[in-house]
């Protein structure tokens, strides 16, 4: 792996010479790096289903548990995440 302080002195102008090994060893990491975006980017986009809820509960147990999936739904959303059934 090429460490930070190296790729911020390439990128500031102060190596101009690359050798074929530096550049595939470039080459490699930003291919990898690619990848693990693409399915970073991937998960995200992956809608979070939740379990159904009724809208009237009929009992203390089912108010509680439909809040607590109304407050996991709100978190996720603040997160970044979608939920099924949001546009």
């Amino acid at each position: 792996m090429i460490d930070d302080t190296w790729l911020h002195r390439l990128s500031a102008g102060e190596i101009s010479t690359l050798t074929p090994a530096t550049l595939a060893e470039l080459a490699s990491e930003l291919f990898s790096l690619r990848q693990e975006n693409a399915l970073l980017k991937q998960q995200l986009a992956t809608e979070v289903k939740l379990p159904y809820t009724s809208a009237s509960p009929v009992c203390d147990i089912e108010a509680g548990y439909a809040a607590g999936v109304s407050d996991s739904k709100e978190a996720i959303r603040r997160a970044g995440f979608l939920i099924e059934g949001d546009d």
